[in-house]
């Protein structure tokens, strides 16, 4: 479980020290899928970012199961963060000199994991992209580019998911691909879903769906609902 206690994060605007969330409070518990809507601006990708270990919380606590994340030393965290999380982001982020399967070969170098080329080969096909595993990403349309992210940021079979606005930079059909492919596999690798997004209607998707506003967590699906 992903347990979050009293997070607090500021930061600083124009001389003064403005509060992004103050005193929240979120658990995630494993397998779920999890919608996190919010203006822009209101701290999504922040508190995404937190549970990644990416930045630090002002105050508060960040547990993955029995381990505290904010107080270990940054490659500690990021020795965790690169075996437990697989993270997809708006702007795919592949590395632009590796072909289509370097790019997913990398999270299995990068934690010392067996090359799994089945479990690899698995992946492309779900996600449609066998043909594609020598291409080069710049050869690839956006919502390839995306599929590739989101099968490199399960090859590793993380616990986790964290996808930031995953869809943001697709049109809208690619946009339903993606993200369908995307709640299937998380599905099938039993990985919890955070998704950070501002379209509303993805929550007809989740199990559960919360709203940041005001710095407070709001939840309009899920385990308080019924």
């Amino acid at each position: 479980m992903l347990n979050l206690r009293n997070l607090s994060k500021r930061f600083a605007s124009g001389g003064e020290t403005l509060p992004l969330f103050e005193g929240l409070d979120l658990r995630l518990f494993p397998g779920e899928t999890c919608l996190l809507l919010g203006q822009s601006g209101c701290g999504k990708s922040t508190l995404l970012n937190l549970i990644a270990g990416l930045i630090a919380p002002d105050e508060g606590e960040i547990w993955l199961g029995e381990t505290r994340l904010d107080t270990l030393p940054a490659d500690e965290r990021a020795r965790l963060r690169g075996r437990h999380f697989g993270i997809v982001y708006q702007d795919f982020n592949l590395l632009p000199t590796l072909t289509v399967e370097e790019n997913l070969r990398l999270p299995l170098e990068i934690n010392h994991l067996p090359r799994d080329m089945a479990r690899l080969d698995a992946l492309l096909d779900r996600l449609g992209m066998s043909h594609k595993r020598h291409a080069w990403p710049e050869q690839l349309s956006g919502g390839q580019r995306q599929r590739v992210a989101l099968a490199r940021a399960l090859v590793h079979q993380p616990k986790w998911l964290l996808a930031d606005e995953p869809t943001g930079s697709l049109d809208e059909h690619n946009a339903e691909q993606v993200m369908a492919l995307m709640m299937a596999a998380v599905r099938d690798t039993g990985a919890g879903l955070l998704l950070v997004s501002h379209n509303p209607g993805y929550g007809a998707l989740a199990d559960r769906v919360l709203r940041l506003e005001g710095g407070q967590l709001v939840e309009l699906k899920g385990r308080h609902h019924g």
